[in-house]
């Protein structure tokens, strides 16, 4: 008898156990799974494989995220723990007042008297009582398991299916493409957004005692938690009846109220409309605000928290959020594959043999885009280096320009009659353009300091909109939102001063003039040159169509006869073609690098007149030639150098040769290359005795006459 009791009582408690999930003892989530059970395959192992997994993610602020106490946090009508630990269920919150009430203060009585106290009833902190982890989760009472942001957080199960029976439940079973879906860390980074939902906890009663030993009521009587998370979103390897591998999250707006500009909690009634959260539960002043530009929302946020936790609202309005969306109508005319790896986060994330194509992917440049979840890193913020961004390339000046490059080889320049797609990397590293001396940009390495200036009153995380914030839209930025900042309520930066500002122009607004006029002149010159390459290719009887212009018409014709048989006209135009491109393309107009963006719209619209004309009127180059020493011993070194440039006085570009006579005839000696500004130098050591004569020659190029330098100049070696 004693032995069938403890069989059934044996075989309840492992129907418990395997029914633990659908009957959530584990807390919010059915199928909840603790860190330390991934930990068991997922430590050691090769650094940064999949085995490797835990060690470091232990080392990233997820794996500390609740060591201050988040977890028993409750600021009245809201919650931290949803973000902060493992595992939240938001329902099982007790709410518990914290003993904030200062000592009471004594009215000044004669010392015969009996003081009289004065009743103190100041603000009321919460707590949850139960809202750190404990050993009794598995009871089902806790309301959270772990203090940190562990594997659950992001992916949903780790072995067993809706009832433990199901092995396609995992987070394993998972499909690759799922782990880039940008919801999955819009869970937590998008702060200030709210649940659709409240959630109810137990009723608070008196919370304090005055100095007279009576109790104060509950100055804040409410049972409802509005989150700032999705309570209960399904992460990354949830299982739905019927499909446990084909998966896909469900939107983020499912269950979470992502704010954008514009939207004002005021004008919200009871219930709630759509998209907004419940006023019951909070006030506007819990909710993100936008700096107003000219009396309307700007797309930046004003407050932050953590290092601006807001990333994700902010993502989503931009064009990484939307580039494989931009990019998938193409898919009726072309491969689109081989875009993907810029375009796409699923495909930049999937291991080799799995990539998805143009026609399987699903996101766009998502977090993990740019991000690696379970590594720290050791690249530091640009502005706190205390935070830690988690780079993919753990590196901020090589990071952007994986993708934002035209893919033209280094210290190379383009083909004439090349289309340019977005050289930004090529405009930074001042080389690509054809027929134009190199020369790099001061703003190398430097696009997140940019593109990502923070815009929260409590500056520390880069802001996602990548939007340039022009010096007068930050100096005319307004907020009513109060800060005790160092900020004072003012935008903190514009997308000048991480260099530029000033003490009395903290926005660099003294910029503003110089951005403008050479963007206007860049954008002006770009008109002029197309325009010209118009005429150009109508000269050459070349007619627009409906979807492209005369001169795309003569290049898309030229570009397929061989570049041998081109007339200098017909390089000129295609040369011309591509420099314009390159610049219009790169989309900075002149504010990148204006000393080499400069001189690309200078040479291309000489190129384009050229092949307007049809006739390639060309002058020699300017070169000059200098020695450090005339007379030297066998052995001696000797520095030969000189400038190289056009007739206009525009820097040379290329290899300048030096030339000596021996026996009577100019012979090819030396060449070296010219830097950026048309310079060379070159040292020889000297070891051939006897008198030469010398000189440096610049070859003739499509717009460019053969230079020599004059005089010739002696040079003796003895022995």
């Amino acid at each position: 008898m004693v032995k069938r009791i403890l069989l059934v009582a044996i075989v309840v408690a492992a129907i418990l156990v395997v029914a633990a999930p659908a009957m959530a003892f584990n807390g919010y989530r059915g199928d909840y799974t603790t860190t330390n059970y991934c930990q068991i395959c997922h430590s050691g192992g090769a650094a940064g494989g999949p085995f490797a997994v835990y060690d470091t993610w232990a080392k990233t602020q997820h794996a500390v995220a609740g060591s201050h106490g988040q977890g028993k946090r409750l600021p009245y009508g809201s919650s931290c723990a949803g973000c902060h630990v493992a595992n939240y269920a938001p329902g099982k919150v007790i709410p518990t007042p914290v003993a904030t009430t200062v000592l009471p203060t004594q009215l000044p009585t004669p010392t015969w008297e009996t003081p009289t106290p004065l009743p103190t009833a100041t603000s009321v902190t919460w707590e949850a009582s139960n809202g750190e982890a404990t050993t009794t989760q598995a009871a089902g009472s806790a309301a959270s398991s772990e203090s940190f942001v562990g594997c659950s957080s992001c992916h949903y199960g780790a072995s067993g299916g809706q009832f433990g029976n199901d092995p396609s439940n995992t987070a394993h079973a998972s499909p690759n493409h799922n782990l880039a879906n940008a919801a999955i860390c819009a869970q937590c980074h998008s702060r200030y957004s709210f649940s659709e939902a409240t959630v109810t906890v137990e009723p608070i009663g008196p919370v304090k005692i005055n100095g007279a030993g009576v109790p104060i009521p509950n100055p804040s009587p409410t049972t409802l938690i509005q989150p700032q998370y999705p309570a209960g979103y399904d992460v990354a390897g949830h299982w739905m009846m019927g499909v446990p591998t084909t998966w896909t999250p469900s939107p983020i707006s499912s269950v979470l109220n992502v704010q954008f500009p514009g939207w004002n909690v005021t004008t919200s009634t009871v219930p709630p409309q759509p998209g907004m959260p419940d006023p019951k539960a909070t006030s506007a002043a819990g909710l993100q605000v936008y700096w107003q530009v000219d009396g309307k929302d700007s797309l930046w946020q004003v407050k932050g928290h953590d290092g601006s936790a807001s990333q994700y609202p902010e993502w989503a309005s931009e064009g990484h959020a939307n580039a494989l969306k931009a990019l998938k109508p193409l898919a009726a005319f072309m491969d689109i594959t081989p875009c993907l790896e810029c375009h796409s986060a699923d495909y930049r994330i999937a291991p080799a043999n799995a990539k998805p194509t143009g026609a399987t992917a699903q996101y766009g440049i998502t977090c993990v885009g740019c991000h690696t979840p379970h590594v720290r890193g050791t690249e530091t913020g640009a502005w706190d280096e205390e935070w830690t961004p988690q780079l993919r390339t753990d590196n901020m000046q090589t990071l952007c320009v994986e993708c934002h490059n035209g893919e033209i080889p280094v210290n190379t320049q383009a083909t004439p009659g090349a289309e340019i797609h977005h050289p930004m990397k090529e405009m930074m590293d001042g080389y690509g353009a054809i027929d134009v001396s190199a020369f790099p940009s001061v703003h190398k390495g430097k696009c997140v300091q940019c593109h990502m200036p923070p815009t929260s009153t409590s500056p520390t995380g880069a802001n996602h909109t990548f939007t340039i914030i022009m010096p007068e839209v930050a100096a005319e930025a307004t907020t009513s939102v109060a800060t005790t900042s160092s900020f004072s309520g003012k935008m903190p930066y514009s997308a000048c001063t991480t260099c530029h500002n000033r003490p009395n122009d903290p926005y660099a607004v003294y910029l503003q003039d110089t951005i403008d006029q050479r963007q206007e002149w860049t954008k002006m010159k770009i008109e002029t040159i197309w325009g010209v390459l118009d005429d150009a290719a109508a000269a050459g009887g070349y007619k627009a169509t409906a979807t492209e212009s005369t001169a795309t018409v003569a290049r898309n014709d030229l570009v397929e006869v061989p570049s041998a048989q081109w007339t200098l006209a017909q390089r000129a135009f295609l040369s011309g073609f591509t420099n314009v491109e390159f610049v219009e393309s790169e989309g900075s107009f002149g504010l990148h690098n204006w000393d080499y963006s400069r001189e690309i719209v200078n040479v291309a619209l000489l190129q384009a007149k050229v092949a307007e004309s049809g006739i390639v009127v060309k002058k020699p180059w300017k070169v000059t030639f200098k020695m450090s020493k005339s007379t030297v011993k066998s052995g001696t070194k000797v520095k030969f150098s000189g400038t190289v440039k056009t007739s206009a006085g525009i820097a040379g570009a290329g290899r300048v040769q030096l030339f000596r006579r021996v026996g009577g005839v100019w012979k090819m000696w030396k060449s070296t290359n010219l830097n950026a500004t048309g310079n060379y130098a070159l040292t020889v050591k000297l070891t051939r005795t006897g008198t030469f004569r010398m000189r440096a020659v610049m070859p003739e190029n499509s717009t460019n006459l053969q230079g020599r330098s004059t005089p010739v100049l002696r040079l003796i070696v003895n022995k």
